[in-house]
């Protein structure tokens, strides 16, 4: 079981406090000419903030798990629920597909037959970008 991302950076809490700082100044300006709402508004915008970076550090990310077998390829999934579901593919019949986007994405899917699964969901373009060559190396070396 995956624990809790980790809590927030340094950075993040420093622009927090930025923010805090910018928005009591700018209300305050408000409350000293009779707009007092503006200081309440303010206020629960900031805690609003806090409240989703804090929940968004308290969640756990989800997980993907590629193993390869002697006779079969395995592709677990966890959501940030903890619900897990696997999925296991023929590892001589299965392939790698890849498709480069236009606005510089990359996606990849494991393909058998008709089926198409997508897999890196949780990572970025340049992380699938780099992981593509070494699944594809794991693929072949099944075959052989």
């Amino acid at each position: 079981m995956t624990a809790p991302r980790s809590a927030l950076p340094w950075s993040a809490k420093r622009i927090l406090w930025i923010a805090v700082a910018v928005s009591a100044v700018m209300s305050l300006r408000f409350a000293m000419i009779g707009a007092w709402p503006v200081l309440i508004f303010s206020a629960l915008d900031i805690g609003g903030l806090y409240v989703a970076l804090h929940m968004f550090s308290r969640s756990r990310p989800p997980e993907e798990r590629l193993q390869f077998h002697s006779d079969r390829i395995e592709l677990e999934r966890i959501d940030a629920k903890g619900r897990s579901s696997k999925i296991a593919l023929p590892a001589y019949w299965t392939r790698l597909e890849t498709q480069e986007r236009p606005d510089g994405d990359c996606r990849l899917w494991l393909v058998f037959r008709q089926e198409r699964h997508p897999i890196g969901i949780c990572l970025g373009a340049a992380e699938r970008r780099a992981i593509a060559p070494q699944i594809q190396h794991a693929l072949q070396s099944q075959r052989n």
